[in-house]
């Protein structure tokens, strides 16, 4: 049986070859997801580890300069250092206030006096003496400042900023944060108590001694050795991680599932087209056993080599997801790309695995093949229409999701919405066949508008076998499902978000100061003056209303003309802020766009499959139509309107479908009188009309095929 199923990979390599791809695909979609995470969960680690590592023990709490001289003074003790945190606006060199990412105020930490407890890298300069500061590097390159460069600490309850001058930058600082000396965070926010205290032993002690006599002269305090904290810190952060980890492996589910389909279509067309193939091993001896091994045999090879490119390209993923991570604002990962030999491991067994799995059923055809069927001359099947059952479970699992979906978005809960798509595609599975078929007759209509005669021929091939017709269609529908779920649940957020702006600030413009502080007393009358400013409303903020035609640019000039004297104004452009929303969501957009690429590339290959083993199997039905007069135009034509009505109908089931998950998605995710429904129609169309461009594609390689059919072929296949 080794030479039979050697020989017979070597026959059928060409068909194997686009069922392998949507395993590799699959499987890259899985091993890349791991790589990313497992690199992200590495710099987790990589991160604690480094702020952990001068800290021999952590108390936490609420302590003074007593507690902390009491500390100091310890036995064991190298040194101690307080630990707070405060916010304050900054103004730059010019005296204006500094912006990012519209925090108005930065975070102010003290820094150690003592450098042996500091774990900041120093990407330039030098640390920090009395009336000098650390800044982070990211907040240093988006203003242009340099070592040298002094800026000004607007100080709580006085009306004069504290002139401190930049010493260097820091790596890996945080967000918009500036390090002080301890004098100089005191004197700048008012901080008189300190929420930690971290320590650093003397060499030889360990760990435990000094965390217990800490511990001994802060009685009720919280106190870590350094290990305990690191540990500490890794589980504050890991958890984003693991959320993220378990949104990207859906996407890979649904890959999979995509990929579950191709194969389990492929490997029963490829039976029934090597029935007598299959029945002539059982008239030569071979037993229902052997020819069930052999099936599953090919698609273990198949999932093997499918699996090994799948995780190269898997690795690629990881490399090219952490690089956009570090251009998304996320810095640069603290670890190298983790590649786990678990990973290597779940990668293999998921390709094998569903490959495997998707031929069992196939399979099992084949070991019910008599060997009188070598005799029997190969026809192209007709399947059986649907039974009861089928409608009958399939229809207990829609009203099973529908609950579901329904549920999830009546209470809040996302985990139950999400949980509803499980019982959706299985109901699609069951009620497909049943469905397709009145489908099939509507979709078909606009291909034999353009391809006339082809498209006619086309009209009856979903009827005469439903079953296939509703598994290829499947794969695309689940891709286009979470399209559109994800076009209509991210337009109708970012418009929600937009319409709760416009609710708290129903102006065009809004001027405020950071908390603790006041705009000037005439500065509504200054802004009332403008000639682009209808009028000013005294609220907690000042509200301004533009005149009617004035276009939003050209009174933020106007506006910025007077406020640009005041420095701690707070100008909030409603009309911006809004425009900025929809760049957030184009954004999340565009990165859900590329993992969604894999399952529709799966199913492009699933398509192209199908119609490909189609044309071999109907090559007596092709030269036939071709001696009977039909052209090789014609002949194409129907193979591209068989593809294109496949993907018009996955295009129809996916939209509606994603439509209503992603209603309930945005109805599971916030609160309810958030809620601002908006449908992107026109982005919908383009996924309407795309997949329909998809499905000619798909169709064109077997299209070819099918052309090259000749009338003697009828004769000849025999």
């Amino acid at each position: 049986m080794r030479n039979v199923l050697l020989s017979g990979l070597r026959a059928r390599r060409t068909r194997l070859l686009l069922t392998a791809l949507a395993v590799a695909l699959g499987v890259a979609f899985v091993t890349g997801t791991l790589i990313l995470t497992d690199t992200m969960t590495a710099s987790v680690y990589a991160d604690a580890a480094r702020d952990a590592k001068p800290v021999s023990a952590r108390a936490t709490g609420r302590f003074t300069d007593a507690d902390l001289a009491r500390v100091a003074a310890l036995p064991g003790v190298r040194a101690a250092a307080g630990e707070s945190y405060a916010e304050a606006p900054l103004l730059d060199p010019g005296g204006h206030l500094v912006a990012s990412f519209g925090a108005t105020a930065a975070s102010i930490r003290p820094l150690p006096a003592d450098p042996a407890l500091s774990a900041l890298p120093l990407a330039a300069g030098t640390l920090p003496g009395p009336g000098e500061a650390l800044i982070d590097t990211g907040t240093a390159e988006d203003e242009g400042w340099t070592p040298g460069a002094t800026i000004s600490v607007v100080v709580a309850n006085s009306q004069e900023p504290r002139r401190v001058r930049i010493s260097g930058l820091a790596e890996d600082a945080g967000f918009f944060t500036l390090y002080l000396p301890p004098d100089d965070f005191r004197a700048a926010t008012g901080v008189t108590t300190w929420g930690a205290i971290r320590v650093a032993a003397t060499d030889g002690t360990a760990q435990r001694e000094v965390a217990d006599a800490v511990a001994a002269a802060l009685p009720g305090a919280d106190v870590l050795t350094g290990s305990a904290y690191a540990d500490r810190l890794v589980s504050a952060n890991v958890g984003n991680v693991a959320a993220m980890r378990a949104g990207l492996l859906g996407f890979a589910v649904v890959a999979l599932v995509v990929a579950a389909m191709v194969i389990h279509n492929t490997f029963a067309i490829l039976v029934a087209q090597r029935e007598q193939e299959l029945a002539l091993l059982r008239l030569a001896g071979a037993l229902r056993g052997q020819l069930f091994r052999l099936v599953l045999a090919e698609a273990a090879l198949v999932g093997v080599v499918a699996s090994a490119a799948g995780f190269g390209f898997g690795a690629l993923i990881g490399r090219l997801g952490t690089g956009a991570l570090s251009s998304l604002g996320a810095g640069q990962m603290s670890a190298p790309m983790e590649i786990t030999p678990l990973t290597a491991l779940l990668g293999g067994l998921t390709g094998v695995g569903v490959t495997v799995l998707a031929a069992i059923a196939p399979a099992r055809s084949a070991t019910r093949l008599a060997p009188i069927a070598a005799l029997r001359r190969p026809n192209a099947p007709v399947e059986a229409a649907a039974s009861r059952r089928r409608v009958l479970t399939g229809t207990v699992l829609a009203l099973i999701a529908v609950a579901l979906v329904a549920g999830g978005a009546r209470y809040n809960l996302v985990v139950l919405a999400v949980g509803g798509t499980l019982p959706a595609v299985l109901a699609l599975i069951a009620l497909g066949p049943v469905l397709v078929v009145p489908a099939w007759r509507v979709a078909v209509r606009p291909a034999v508008l353009i391809f006339g005669s082809g498209g006619r021929l086309a009209a009856r091939s979903g009827e005469r076998q439903p079953r296939r017709a509703a598994a290829t269609a499947l794969a695309l529908t689940v891709g286009i499902t979470v399209v559109t779920a994800f076009l209509v649940g991210a337009q109708s957020l970012a418009a929600s978000a937009t319409a709760e702006l416009h609710r708290q600030f129903p102006t065009d413009f809004a001027v405020g100061a950071p908390a603790g502080q006041a705009l000037p007393a005439d500065l509504a009358g200054r802004l009332t003056a403008l000639p682009e400013v209808e009028r000013v409303e005294q609220h907690d903020l000042l509200w301004i209303f533009v005149e009617d035609g004035v276009r939003a640019a050209e009174a933020r000039r106007a506006i910025a003309a007077v406020t640009d004297t005041v420095p701690l104004a707070v100008v909030t452009d409603v009309q911006t802020q809004a425009e900025e929303i929809g760049g957030t969501v184009d954004s999340l957009l565009a990165v859900v766009g590329v993992l969604v690429v894999f399952s529709v590339l799966i199913s492009v290959a699933g398509i192209t499959s199908t119609l490909t083993l189609s044309v071999l199997e109907r090559t007596r039905e092709f030269g036939l139509l071709r001696a009977l007069g039909l052209s090789r135009r014609q002949l194409r034509a129907s193979l591209l309107a068989e593809g294109m009505t496949l993907a018009l109908i996955a295009a129809v089931a996916g939209v509606t479908l994603g439509i209503g998950f992603g209603v309930a998605g945005v109805y599971a995710s916030i609160p309810r009188e958030w809620v601002a429904l908006s449908v992107p129609y026109p982005r919908i169309g383009l996924v309407v009309l795309g997949a329909a461009v998809v499905g000619l594609l798909a169709a064109a390689l077997p299209a070819r095929r099918a052309a090259r059919v000749t009338p003697v072929a009828a004769l000849a296949d025999e």
